[in-house]
């Protein structure tokens, strides 16, 4: 009996030639960020194409070949005409400043919603300003401030002009140029209720100077570092992670109780061995690991899948140095160390 050799179809090498040279074309600057929108929003047509292999590109390597090479043309073609034919997002990169005086503020409330883009929050060092922020974004923002002695302060990236296309794939032209990019400054001299949200893109949260009366964390995709400062008073944070990991450090001297549901990748907590420790948690799908010095005073026995229960160090309850976390997640393990 004569062997029959199989037909391979040239349609996917083709097609990964093809994403190669959008990504050469992209980094290279020849299509530009409204040109990969357009790609995004024509997906569709990937789908068709596949159908058109499935229906005729295997009957021959030509047809195959044809369909394959037509298809990464259209698609190049539709790129670079679709900005002038309206079919792009609003993927502008712009640039803008925010400030807020201190004012007589004897607290204030401060909420910064960003969808694409790194993060970062800092403390602000000799200004009268409660708050300032340097941003490079797409799409709009909006920037609210109101009150007196309790003050306000929102700067948030609307989502509906936050192209989900270009924050999931904006690696294909991230360069120095463009890169999407969130400096916020906060005084260290006003007590603090801090909101962060997170969409695609790092984070990093040095508030280890700010007087800090709770903090709230919510990060979508990418890496978190967050450092807690050491204060007088005791305070909640709450950390909702999605993917990536992170790490977050105890300041020296506080007590920490950690409520704890690992999320996707691994994350830390860095705790000083002088710093009094409850950790009550649970993972998804990980296992928490701690150090020797901690132990488990209550929770469930082991289960299928991730851990639960609570664990602490001597002192907890007579610390003068409170801080409660609580950590959400999905997979992945969580370690104190």
């Amino acid at each position: 009996m004569q062997n029959r050799l199989e037909y391979r179809s040239l349609f996917w090498p083709l097609v990964l030639i093809g994403g190669g040279v959008i990504w050469l074309l992209a980094n290279l600057g020849v299509l530009s960020a409204a040109s990969i929108s357009v790609l995004f929003r024509l997906w569709p047509l990937i789908l068709i194409i596949i159908g058109l292999d499935l229906l005729f590109g295997r009957r021959s390597p030509a047809i195959g070949g044809l369909i394959g090479i037509g298809a990464i043309a259209a698609i190049i073609l539709l790129m670079l005409v679709g900005p002038s034919l309206g079919w792009a997002a609003d993927v502008e990169v712009k640039s803008a400043s925010f400030s807020e005086p201190k004012g007589g503020a004897a607290s204030a409330r401060v909420e910064v919603n960003v969808g694409v883009g790194e993060l970062n929050v800092t403390p602000l060092v000799d200004s009268n300003n409660l708050f300032e922020a340097d941003a490079k974004y797409i799409g709009e923002i909006e920037f609210k401030h109101e009150g007196g002695a309790e003050k306000f302060v929102s700067l948030s990236q609307r989502s509906d002009n936050a192209d989900f296309g270009f924050g999931f794939f904006g690696f294909l032209f991230n360069t120095e140029a463009n890169r999407l990019m969130w400096d916020v400054r906060l005084s260290p001299d006003v007590p603090l209720e801090l909101t962060i949200n997170t969409g695609t893109g790092g984070t990093a949260l040095a508030l280890e100077s700010l007087q800090l009366s709770g903090l709230k964390v919510n990060a979508g995709t990418g890496g978190i570092t967050l450092s807690l400062p050491r204060m007088d008073e005791s305070y909640r944070v709450e950390i909702s992670a999605g993917t990536g990991g992170g790490t977050v450090s105890i300041p020296e001297g506080a007590a920490l109780r950690l409520h704890a549901s690992s999320g996707t990748g691994g994350f830390t907590f860095d705790v000083p061995d002088n710093a009094a420790v409850r950790l009550v948690g649970s993972t998804g799908t990980g296992s928490i690991s701690v150090p020797a010095s901690f132990m488990k005073v209550s929770g469930d026995e082991e289960g299928l899948v991730g851990d639960r229960g609570t664990w602490e160090t001597a002192g907890f309850e007579s610390a003068a140095h409170q801080i409660i976390i609580e950590f959400e997640g999905g997979t992945g393990g969580l370690t104190v160390r």
